[in-house]
């Protein structure tokens, strides 16, 4: 019946047989599920996963054969296996995704809480930071400092893009590989460190073919262990049949982190005494635009500017347009990731302490600072932090990183 008004009547029954037939219920009925695994069935079909790197190994003193030429999912390795990079082939997407990182990292024997990084090579000038992995820290444009020091593959030229952060991380103290030569009262150790961070902002340059590289600081021949997912969440169940009117734009400035630490990269130690300072030329028509801005700061006694707080001052033409002190007072948050930190007397741990602007099992949250007022033409940035006075042997430094963000 329908809507109590009409219907139709069945008169008669007739079975009819055909040769063939296929049964309407199928004999295979597929696996039983339950409703949450069901659901996540579905929703992974939503869900764009590129595996970049599957539990490769970042260590030093190795020996080390890359892959000859350029081959699209190859690992190549650098300073001395410092660092791993690979050319990816990653989705076109429209603007309404968003784009995850997820990186996983254990020890497989380093002990020491190092400094890490996930990052892009852009590879649309003259010159990139794959240069300097190929062919040497020297061979592409440097920072000249105060001190009379040459800062190679920090800042922006008209022929030079620096490395662009995805994900700056800290490995914990150990984790895995001293679990069981540690043990704590009442503490059980984790096994794998875990970062998961959001990095939409940077889609336009995760798309297509693009070097993604990782560095973690050491000088253990077993080092450390990783893997790497980049994840496509789309904003949308339709396809979008129109091109998008806005587009992200993005401009990468500046990148101080020694990635190539063990092939003779300088610390950015450039803060003494100095700025770090670059040029950049704001084009017609960009709108929105920030600073994606990451700073931690280094110098592991008591008086580095690990354990101190400094001031982060960005300055453009000549005016203060931000300033904070990177601090994270969170870090005994991170105890059961850290087996090899060191036990004092009070009860607290190294991995305890406070830290500029990092944690031992950490990922760092970019700063993003609006520029509202920035008119398109020529200026210039400088990046002010007042650095700690040098100890013996002892120095501080400070890595800090820098996008510009927008959208046209």
């Amino acid at each position: 019946m329908r809507n109590g008004n009409y219907g139709r009547v069945a008169t008669e029954l007739q079975e009819v047989i055909k040769k063939d037939a296929k049964p309407i219920i199928p004999e295979d009925l597929g696996e039983r599920v339950d409703a949450a695994y069901y659901r996540h069935l579905v929703t992974s079909n939503f869900i764009t996963t590129v595996e970049v790197f599957n539990d490769e190994q970042i260590s030093w003193g190795n020996p080390i054969e890359n892959p000859e030429g350029v081959q699209v999912g190859k690992t190549y390795r650098y300073a001395g296996g410092t660092i791993i990079a690979k050319r990816v082939k990653l989705p076109e997407v429209t603007a309404d995704y968003q784009v995850f990182a997820e990186l996983e990292q254990y020890s497989n024997g380093d002990a020491y809480d190092r400094t890490g990084t996930v990052f892009i090579i852009p590879d649309d000038k003259e010159q990139s930071f794959f240069d300097a992995l190929e062919q040497g820290v020297e061979t592409v444009p440097a920072f000249q400092a105060n001190n009379g020091k040459n800062y190679h593959t920090t800042v922006a030229t008209p022929d030079f893009d620096p490395a662009v952060e995805l994900v700056r991380f800290f490995t914990p103290f150990g984790i895995d590989h001293f679990n069981k030569q540690v043990e704590v009262y009442g503490q059980e150790w984790e096994d794998r460190a875990y970062y998961k961070q959001e990095v939409t902002d940077l889609l336009p340059m995760l798309q297509d073919e693009v070097w993604i590289g990782i560095f973690i600081g050491n000088y253990d021949k077993g080092g450390h262990k990783v893997s790497l997912n980049l994840k496509y969440f789309p904003g949308s169940r339709m396809v979008s049949e129109t091109e998008e009117e806005e587009k992200s734009w993005l401009y990468p400035l500046f990148n101080t982190l020694s990635i190539m630490e063990m092939a003779g990269q300088e610390y950015g130690t450039m803060f003494e005494n100095d700025s770090l300072s670059v040029e950049f030329e704001l084009p017609e028509g960009i709108t929105n635009v920030a600073l994606r801005y990451i700073s931690t700061g280094h110098g592991g006694w008591g008086g580095g500017d690990e354990f101190n707080q400094k001031l982060n001052e960005i300055i453009i033409d000549g005016e203060t347009v931000f300033s904070y002190i990177p601090w994270n007072s969170n870090c005994g948050s991170f105890r059961k990731y850290n087996p090899a930190s060191g036990n004092f007397w009070n009860g607290l741990t190294s991995s305890d302490y406070s830290r500029s602007g990092w944690c031992p099992g950490e990922a760092t949250n970019p700063v993003y600072i609006p520029l509202p007022d920035l008119k398109p033409g020529k200026h210039v940035l400088k990046v002010a932090i007042p650095l700690g006075e040098r100890e013996g042997g002892s120095f501080s430094h400070w890595n800090v990183s820098g996008v510009l963000t927008g959208n046209r």
